[in-house]
């Protein structure tokens, strides 16, 4: 049986960096730019396709020997999925929907947030789950946003901002999942056109920093 352990994270240890007046709580292992960038040049020539796994389906990249590897979206037939990067068939880091819950990070190492209230109800690292006291973290959150225009994001929010990991979905049937700081998309990720072609790579708001569009089959 996995140990259960109980941390209470003081208020000064959030407030020892200026984000406002908190800094945001390292939930889960980052990759490094560095180390973003050897991912992108190494999947950028793996081509996007749809494939139908049994009563699943996933669209995104695939090896020549249909593994899938780069940046994909798993939807399985109950209506859970996982968003995010792949490497032979295994989530290597992303967003997983469950009907009840949300998981961001990789398998060894996420945060888990409660999607019935919106927040952080523990964090697994390192073999165990860590349950967190969230009194002190009353800024955290994964929610759902609605828009006037009609897009929606669905994903992790520091302080009522976009913040962390998410998904935008865009009023034309467009989605975009990757990284948010301060409200601003930041980092990389990957843009689903409604027209089944995706683009992989790192943003900064609107600007596309180093985008590649992928090869469909």
């Amino acid at each position: 049986m996995k140990r259960i352990t109980l941390i209470l994270i003081p208020l000064s240890f959030i407030m020892t960096m200026a984000y406002g007046q908190k800094t945001p709580v390292e939930k889960y292992e980052l990759m490094p730019a560095s180390m973003q960038n050897v991912y992108i040049d190494h999947v950028q020539s793996f081509p996007s396709r749809v494939i139908d796994i049994d009563n699943n389906q996933y669209l995104g990249q695939v090896t020549k020997k249909h593994r899938l590897y780069g940046y994909g979206r798993y939807i399985n037939g109950d209506g859970s999925e996982i968003i995010g990067q792949f490497r032979d068939d295994q989530l290597l880091f992303g967003i997983t929907i469950t009907q009840n819950s949300a998981l961001v990070g990789s398998r060894e190492d996420y945060a888990s947030y409660s999607l019935a209230t919106g927040k952080l109800e523990y964090i697994y690292h390192a073999n165990e789950k860590v349950v967190v006291d969230t009194r002190n973290l009353l800024d955290y959150g994964f929610v759902t946003m609605k828009y006037a225009n009609g897009d929606v994001y669905m994903g992790e929010t520091f302080q009522k901002k976009r913040h962390g990991y998410g998904i935008y979905y865009y009023a034309n049937g467009d989605m975009w999942y990757g990284q948010y700081i301060n409200d601003v998309r930041s980092g990389f990720g990957v843009h689903f056109a409604v027209d089944g072609y995706m683009r992989i790579g790192e943003w900064q708001g609107e600007d596309e920093r180093r985008v590649i569009d992928l090869k469909r089959k």
